[in-house]
């Protein structure tokens, strides 16, 4: 005889269908009710136990799907399943809500430097020789005397991104992706702000600071490799972003990309 199993879910009494819906597969998931590949019920079984019409439950699904929470399994009949977290969701979201926002200069760079410096802090001690040989492939093509300032930033950023995984650290990784677009539009409006007379003296610094960093990462200097990036993040603002007209630090308003200078609110 069939042993009867206890609905996944409970009847909605809130006015706010979809989001209730959503919460009772968040907690099914969080409470380990539903683990990463077990398929959905139907849109129908779903709505029954909701005690919903199907539409409602089709949009909690939308929503969650454009989340990364669930996908359609490949090849099966009309379902959903949840998935693992391998999804961008989350660095998609914090992405749009970083350019929504305005975001000061001295809050980008002062997350950088708390984010980045514990990185490089957690890449040096864990370090390897073949890590250590992908920084240093990176700023070698850094170096190539015919880089574009533009190029130049995309091997900067990726150096970054590089270090940061070397912290062994999944969260970091993702908060840094994630915030990945808010430092790209700083880092163009500071290239942009440079000019083309300052580039190669500014390229010559960040080049001989990426390879300081570099090298205390592969020296396992912990504390090194985290006083270098900070200093190598602050020192790129301050000459670029954050000087007034006179090349003072100054109070210069909002950042036509959306970003607040300080002392701007």
């Amino acid at each position: 005889m069939a042993i009867d199993r206890p609905p996944l879910f409970q009847p909605i009494k809130d006015r706010r269908v979809f989001e209730e819906i959503v919460r009772q597969l968040e907690d099914a998931i969080v409470a380990g009710r539903l683990n990463p590949g077990d398929r959905l019920p139907s849109e129908r079984e779903l709505a029954q136990q909701f005690g919903v019409a199907r539409t409602s439950v089709r949009e909690a699904l939308r929503v969650l799907e454009a989340l990364g929470v669930i996908g359609a399994r490949p090849g099966s009949e009309r379902g959903a399943m949840t998935i693992a977290g391998s999804s961008n969701a989350f660095r998609d979201v914090l992405r749009f809500q970083l350019a929504l926002q305005q975001i000061r200069i001295s809050s980008l760079v002062e997350f950088r430097i708390v984010i980045e410096s514990w990185a490089a802090n957690a890449a040096a001690h864990h370090a390897t020789d073949e890590d250590v040989a992908g920084l240093r492939a990176l700023v070698h093509a850094m170096n190539e005397s015919e880089l574009g300032a533009m190029d130049f930033h995309v091997l900067d950023s990726e150096l970054h991104l590089a270090i940061a995984r070397m912290s062994r650290n999944e969260l970091l990784v993702l908060v840094l992706e994630g915030a990945r677009s808010a430092i790209e539009r700083a880092m163009r409006q500071a290239l942009i702000m440079a000019g083309r007379a300052d580039w190669p003296l500014a390229r010559a610094r960040l080049s001989v600071e990426h390879e300081r960093i570099v090298s205390a990462i592969e020296a396992h200097d912990p504390d090194g490799a985290a006083e270098l990036i900070a200093s190598h993040i602050s020192g790129f603002y301050l000459e670029t972003l954050m000087r007034d007209d006179h090349g003072d630090i100054g109070a210069l308003g909002t950042h036509p990309l959306g970003i607040v200078r300080p002392g701007s609110r």
